[in-house]
């Protein structure tokens, strides 16, 4: 969790060599659960490593990105329209909602991640399918790493995002599903923003050099 951490919001820039011996130091944990973790973060597509040579954070993959958009967009409409059909009670998510309401308002982005993720992990628990957030949890590193992009870059980008969550509970609410399962899609697809020239933000479409492709 430090690592993907740090590689999600930045800190571990792509292309960072990550040294064992000082994590390891750092963590005050022997090598055996830090390569554990290594190989784990590898299977996400957040780290390079390479036997004899070391391991490196990985480049933002444009391809994967939108494979993992594709997949938790699935997962998550198929959450929201068994909400509707389970008439679920949401009042658990109004904590949540307050918490992000408040680090929206003052553009703490970081803080509002974390309850973004809560605001999902809770929709999934609701229509009881934790698993399926859990799946989106496996799948979705260079989703997170472009959210904390736009996030960090994008003034006020979390309010945007708290305004898509309320829309989401009012369609639950509301007992439309299409239209709650089409306000989870365009939320969960709104990562893939776009800048003037057409493309996706600051995301490379090739590895760096000295990288596999």
């Amino acid at each position: 969790n430090y690592l993907r951490a740090r590689i999600v919001d930045n800190r571990l820039s792509p292309g960072a060599k990550i040294s064992e011996a000082s994590l390891a130091e750092r963590l005050n944990i022997s090598r055996t659960p830090l390569r554990a973790a290594l190989q784990q973060l590898a299977s996400e597509g957040l780290v390079n490593t390479r036997p004899h040579v070391g391991s490196t954070v990985a480049r933002l993959d444009v391809t994967q990105l939108r494979e993992a958009v594709f997949i938790r967009a699935a997962l998550e409409t198929a959450v929201v329209r068994k909400l509707v059909d389970m008439k679920a009670d949401l009042s658990t998510l109004d904590p949540i909602m307050e918490a992000q309401q408040r680090t929206a308002s003052r553009d703490d982005y970081a803080s509002f991640f974390v309850q973004d993720e809560a605001f999902h992990a809770e929709l999934s628990r609701l229509a009881r399918v934790p698993r399926a957030w859990k799946l989106a949890l496996s799948i979705k590193g260079h989703v997170d790493r472009q959210r904390y992009l736009l996030m960090a870059g994008i003034a006020m980008r979390s309010q945007r995002a708290y305004e898509e969550h309320a829309r989401i509970i009012q369609q639950i609410r509301s007992g439309d599903s299409d239209a709650a399962a089409r306000a989870m899609h365009d939320h969960v697809n709104s990562v893939l923003e776009l800048d003037a020239y057409g493309g996706i933000m600051n995301l490379p479409d090739r590895a760096g050099p000295g990288e596999d492709e």
